[in-house]
């Protein structure tokens, strides 16, 4: 009788401790309702809209739906391809400039020197600037081939200023969404660094291994899973470039400084094609999530698991 009365009050107080257990799932409920209607909602939205044949300049045609025919608009478009490979060349070189860059100041950081506070303080600096105040700073104050501070330069040489924006519209784009970005990927670089197993390095010290064997073999697999972060968080923001493109070359001349982002501001509110402006859209969100599934599986296969 005592071990029946004791396997009929187990179950109830397994029932109990559950019920009264922290409730973890019942928690995450809000945060998952907010991500879908901020996120996935305005989403669903955008793929509906981009099957409609929507003009805001022609309200007499009213809305029609025409299935995937925006779509093939926009991918037969002659500027497409050029705004396709813009944006391309612009995140890929952004990226790789920003990853060079800020492994080289985070190494440079990563010691004791007097005044290093000031020194972090100005090389972080550029990330806390609006991408329109960086862009209109550029443009007038260094940029600009009459009284930049380029233009000023190259009058000390006795060199003609040279409208950087004009002739090289989307190189100067790259400059300057590296120059911001940098800092970035500076700091995510630079903690990796800071929480390196100190007795590892010591090991190899004690082994013999010279400082770039100690960085290559000890180092750089520690800040794999660092580098990582700071590539595929770098590659979301650098892909949405606008404000620098739209207050510098406004994706000129034509479009050689146009990419994905602006494209859809041009088609959507200068052209006033709800339709064509939402299938961008979605492109952009199709071919951001193969890249970013693409850049995975080559730093797992590259680096071998160590990111795992």
């Amino acid at each position: 009788m005592k071990s029946l009365e004791l396997s009929a009050a187990v179950p109830q107080r397994s029932s109990i401790r559950k019920q009264s257990g922290p409730p973890v799932r019942r928690l995450l409920w809000p945060s998952i309702i907010v991500v879908a209607l901020v996120t996935q909602i305005p989403f669903l939205v955008t793929i509906y809209f981009s099957f409609l044949d929507w003009n805001l300049m022609r309200p007499d045609k009213g809305t029609k739906f025409v299935w995937f025919a925006n779509f093939k608009a926009i991918i037969t478009a002659p500027e497409f391809i050029t705004v396709l490979l813009n944006t391309f060349i612009l995140t890929v070189c952004a990226l790789l400039i920003c990853l060079v860059f800020g492994m080289i100041l985070a190494l440079l950081m990563n010691r004791d020197f007097l005044g290093k506070g000031v020194v972090r303080t100005v090389f972080i600096a550029p990330f806390f600037v609006m991408p329109a105040v960086s862009g209109i700073v550029w443009k007038t104050a260094i940029l600009n081939p009459t009284f930049g501070i380029t233009a000023y330069f190259s009058g000390l040489m006795g060199q003609g200023a040279v409208d950087w924006l004009g002739a090289y519209p989307l190189q100067t784009i790259i400059a300057l969404v590296s120059w911001q970005w940098v800092p970035f990927f500076m700091l995510i670089i630079l903690a990796g660094l800071q929480s390196v197993p100190k007795d590892a390095v010591e090991a190899g010290m004690i082994d013999g291994a010279s400082v770039t064997q100690r960085f290559i073999y000890v180092v750089l697999p520690h800040l794999l899973r660092y580098i990582e972060v700071a590539m595929l968080l770098g590659l979301l923001f650098i892909m949405q470039a606008f404000g620098e493109i739209y207050v510098t070359t406004s994706g000129g001349p034509g479009y050689a400084s146009t990419n994905l982002p602006f494209y859809v501001y041009r088609v959507g509110f200068k052209g006033w094609d709800i339709g064509g402006a939402s299938a961008i859209g979605v492109i952009i969100v199709v071919i951001t999530l193969f890249i970013l599934n693409y850049l995975f599986k080559f730093l797992r296969r590259t680096f071998r698991g160590e990111l795992s």
